[in-house]
């Protein structure tokens, strides 16, 4: 299985005393209630009553490390949501690795997939019950950061420090969640309002609650960027760089308006997706990357005995070639995926290239502009100043600052009524779940703010009569002199998105009647907002101004369907 179809992971470490034995004597509980009465002995199957099958494995490694490996496999029944065809087998797979005085644990669930809005992905997991039984019987670590089975307060200097460790702790995998109590509320309430967002946390990250006395202590530690809001929640990535304000983005940040506004379920099964995909993709540690690796391999046991039949014979030959078949085909997945990577790297690459030329383009532009500005103030200064105008020189009053442009796709949303030239008609859900990508960060939502600025600039301009002709040449043509921050647009899609049904059907979208009287409408214009990350969101518009007066956007949302996808 590949790692980004896990739908649940545990990864830890400990050096407890005993804690070999511990782990076992629950796992072997947590099975005998699966309807295990007989557990495997060491290389052996059991089948249960409901018909699941408990595999355990053993290897020695060369470098003296013991590892074990339970492989449970259910059949889970269908979500009512889920289409038919897919297959409902879900595989657990827990592996106890010691070395030394380190007991390592992983503990992985690969459940039935569904069909996603991009594609297949992992069924929502709950959390087994024996990772909170474990938690609470010995002490697991993430790196140097304690995973409990709940929250710590931090109310003095002291556990606030443990806060501060944890985000700084360079050798945990997972994130680390901290929140705070809104203004005039009590952590005791405030834990009590996000009890449910949280739920199913224990063992994917380490909870912290920070005082409302020591919120500005947390701050002024970790510096604006990097802070938290009354109210909030945030995910901290491994690597934390607190001198680069612009790592902040990549700490994702749920605002209290959120938490109080959507259903706990949804943002629950936002914040857990987050926190397993981190651990999903985080390199595991060497004991673990190699007993893996053990487990994985096919050894071809040759059989001796004279009184073995050949249908036995036939039989382990049999599932010897389907596990080989598996790794092959789990091999061309993982290839695959990293070829997809690859090349959306080298886009990604090649589009900060071109945005940093035109960058480039645009500083040196509005420099020389300044300076000209500059040079025109001294001279009008002097000639005020020689008529007598004491004023001259005097402080400028200065101007009111301008307003500040959303953070998330939720709020961009939510004030998108104040840009009267974009009428907006995608799909809320879709363009909110942009804010579940943490790699996006606030510049893309600020990108698209200004993509939005600009088309009420150009429609306004069009109302004054100050600027004839389309959307097209006003991008194209900046010398207009009016508001223009819209870097690329790709005023068409290929012959085979627009020789797809399925694909052109994906880019066609409801629109008032006054617009379209079939109430919809094909938009393949659209403005790339992002590339090689987060799904490489994409604004698709249509240039409606002679109709309405505004531009309309049909979506804001992850990248569709092309030839590459396809």
């Amino acid at each position: 299985m590949r790692d980004s179809l896990i739908g649940f992971r545990t990864l830890a470490s400990t050096s407890a005393h005993d804690a070999e034995r511990k782990i076992a004597g629950i796992l072997e509980n947590w099975f005998k209630s699966k309807g295990f009465e007989d557990l495997p002995e060491r290389e052996q199957k059991s089948d249960s009553a409901k018909g699941h099958t408990l595999q355990h494995q053993y290897r020695e490694l060369d470098n003296g490390t013991k590892a074990f490996r339970w492989v449970y496999t259910e059949q889970w029944d269908k979500a009512p949501w889920q289409e038919d065809g897919l297959n409902q087998t879900a595989k657990t797979h827990i592996t106890l690795a010691t070395s030394g005085e380190t007991v390592w644990f992983l503990a992985d669930i690969h459940p039935p997939l569904e069909k996603g809005r991009y594609g297949e992905r992992p069924r929502d997991t709950a959390t087994p019950t024996f990772v909170r039984t474990l938690l609470d019987a010995v002490e697991f670590y993430d790196g140097q950061t304690l995973l409990p089975t709940g929250h710590s307060l931090a109310e003095s200097a002291e556990s606030l420090d443990v806060v501060l460790n944890s985000i700084q702790d360079d050798d945990r995998r997972g994130m680390v969640l901290v929140s705070t109590p809104p203004i005039r509320q009590t952590p005791t309430l405030w834990q009590e309002t996000i009890r449910d967002v949280l739920r199913g946390t224990q063992g994917l990250t380490s909870v912290h609650m920070i005082a409302p006395e020591k919120l500005d202590a947390f701050n002024e530690w970790a510096g604006t960027a990097h802070g938290l809001m009354p109210g909030a929640i945030r995910t901290y990535k491994t690597g934390v760089n607190f001198e680069n304000p612009l790592d902040g983005y990549v700490h994702r940040i749920m605002q209290h308006h959120r938490i109080v506004g959507e259903h706990s379920k949804k943002l629950n099964s936002i914040l857990r997706r987050s926190l397993v995909a981190e651990l999903a993709s985080a390199e595991l540690p060497d004991v673990l990357r190699q007993a893996d690796v053990a487990f994985r391999k096919v050894v071809r046991q040759h059989l001796s005995s004279a009184g073995l039949e050949n249908s036995s014979v036939s039989s382990e030959l049999q599932d010897e070639n389907k596990e080989l078949t598996e790794l092959l085909e789990m091999s061309d997945q993982e290839n695959s995926e990293l070829r997809n990577r690859a090349e959306d790297a080298e886009k990604y690459l090649k589009n900060l290239i071109e945005d940093n030329e035109v960058l480039n383009l645009e500083l040196s532009s509005q420099q020389d502009q300044s300076d000209r500005i500059h040079a025109d103030n001294r001279v009008l200064k002097r000639k005020l100043w020689d008529r007598g105008d004491e004023s001259a020189y005097l402080p400028v009053v200065p101007h009111l600052e301008s307003v500040k442009p959303p953070e998330t796709f939720t709020e961009l949303l939510e004030r998108i009524g104040e840009i009267p030239g974009v009428l907006y008609c995608g799909d809320a859900e879709t363009t909110v779940e942009l804010d579940e990508f943490t790699d996006l960060g606030v510049s893309v939502v600020q990108k698209t703010w200004e993509v939005l600025r600009t088309f009420d600039a150009y429609a306004q301009a069009r109302a004054d009569t100050a600027f004839e002709g389309g959307i097209f040449q006003y991008q194209r043509n900046p010398e207009h002199g009016h508001y223009m921050r819209i870097r690329q647009i790709s005023a068409h899609e290929s012959d085979t998105v627009q020789k797809n049904q399925r694909m052109r059907e994906q880019r066609t979208f409801a629109v008032p009647t006054e617009i379209d009287p079939t109430g919809q409408m094909i938009m393949y214009a659209h403005i790339p907002l992002a590339t090689g990350r987060g799904r490489s969101p994409r604004l698709h518009f249509e240039d409606t101004w002679p109709t309405n007066g505004r531009v309309t956007i049909g979506y804001i949302g992850a990248h569709l369907d092309n030839k590459s996808t396809n």
